[in-house]
């Protein structure tokens, strides 16, 4: 019986060290700090979904011009969302993302 619990010991203290060495802790500058916002976005080029406060958020404010004498309603501020300025960069370049590059 003693040499049952030494063995589970001895796979669970195995384990645990391969564990913690595969699977180490992110850094803390990646961790979110007080302020950042966690809620998941989609990313406009690729539909990933990723933490706000990890990707990269544009607003385009627009003005409506005053010659504009039409009754259609105006988004007057634009939000993009993107996994990484790579994906923002394609996104403007008008490329289209293909899920096997």
């Amino acid at each position: 019986m003693f040499a049952v619990i030494i063995v589970i010991l001895i796979i669970w203290a195995s384990m645990w060290a391969f564990y913690r060495f595969m699977y180490p802790r992110a850094p803390k500058s990646m961790m979110p700090k007080k302020g950042d916002v966690t809620t998941p976005r989609q990313c406009n080029f690729c539909g990933n979904s990723l933490a706000e406060y990890r990707g990269v958020l544009e607003t385009l404010k627009t003005t409506p011009s005053s010659t504009d004498d039409s009754d259609s309603v105006i988004k007057t501020n634009q939000d993009f969302f993107f996994c990484n300025y790579e994906h923002q960069a394609d996104f403007y370049a008008g490329k289209t993302y293909d899920a096997d590059d």
